[in-house]
């Protein structure tokens, strides 16, 4: 774990000519209710609708950059993180094969498979899970977890530094948590570029097996896919990694 600014850099260097860089918008009324200037940088708007094509795009990158260019990239998830890992591999020319839960979105499955990539189907998230575990011990296939990579959470990271660079005197940051990619990526930028704003996750209530990795000081893996509406955020648990990341953020409520 290291929060060196130059991993997010060298990630923005590797992607900026595959992702698109997405506006930063406010709300005139919101901000008269709130009594804030809020800004949302709107990664609706980036390739496949999220942010999660950035760490794919830099896993990928990066390895082909190191002439490690696999034969076949595997990913484990419920819609966004497919989708991107699919699309990211068509755009490198390699193989892609996706493991999804069968409650995963009909759209994000059918985007995953229109980008090219072999989605496979399983019961539960515990099953993708093993199924891709096992797939990556495979010679020639290199698995991209959804969060718990370092390439992966460095390139997440780039969203909050282009918000940074574009916008000043932040005085906090606010992320979801679904395994903690996006959010540990977002410590990074902001413990550089904004050292005294305050960083803030949110996960869904049925979700909350960050909250209680952090109160608990050690990983708490729910015991069933929680029920939420929010199927991007519906992780079992936050990971190794990001948890060590995710300690810095110092409150837990």
């Amino acid at each position: 774990m290291t929060f060196d600014i130059k991993n997010v850099e060298t990630a923005k260097s590797r992607i900026d000519a595959h992702i698109n860089k997405t506006p930063i918008v406010t709300s005139s009324l919101l901000n008269s209710w709130l009594g804030h200037d809020i800004y949302f940088k709107a990664e609706g708007f980036q390739k496949i609708g999220a942010f999660k094509v950035r760490g794919a795009c830099n896993t990928i990158s990066y390895l082909i950059e190191n002439k490690q260019k696999p034969d076949c990239v595997i990913a484990n998830s419920s819609g966004n993180h497919a989708q991107a890992v699919a699309w990211a591999a068509k755009r490198f020319g390699v193989r892609s094969k996706i493991f999804m839960p069968t409650y995963s979105s009909k759209v994000k499955i059918q985007a995953t498979s229109s980008y090219g990539a072999e989605v496979t189907l399983c019961e539960n998230r515990i099953i993708v899970d093993q199924k891709v575990e096992e797939i990556s011990k495979q010679k020639g296939v290199y698995w991209i977890p959804p969060y718990n990579h370092e390439l992966v959470i460095h390139g997440q990271g780039t969203a909050a530094y282009e918000a940074l660079k574009e916008i000043e005197d932040i005085d906090a940051v606010f992320a979801p948590c679904g395994g903690g990619g996006l959010l540990s990526g977002t410590l990074i930028s902001v413990r550089n570029l904004a050292p005294k704003a305050e960083v803030v996750g949110a996960e869904p209530l049925n979700a909350n097996d960050a909250k209680i990795s952090l109160q608990t000081g050690e990983i708490h893996k729910l015991s069933k896919t929680p029920d939420t509406l929010a199927d991007g955020a519906m992780t079992m648990s936050i990971g190794d990694i990001t948890f060590e990341y995710l300690k810095i953020t110092g409150r837990y409520d």
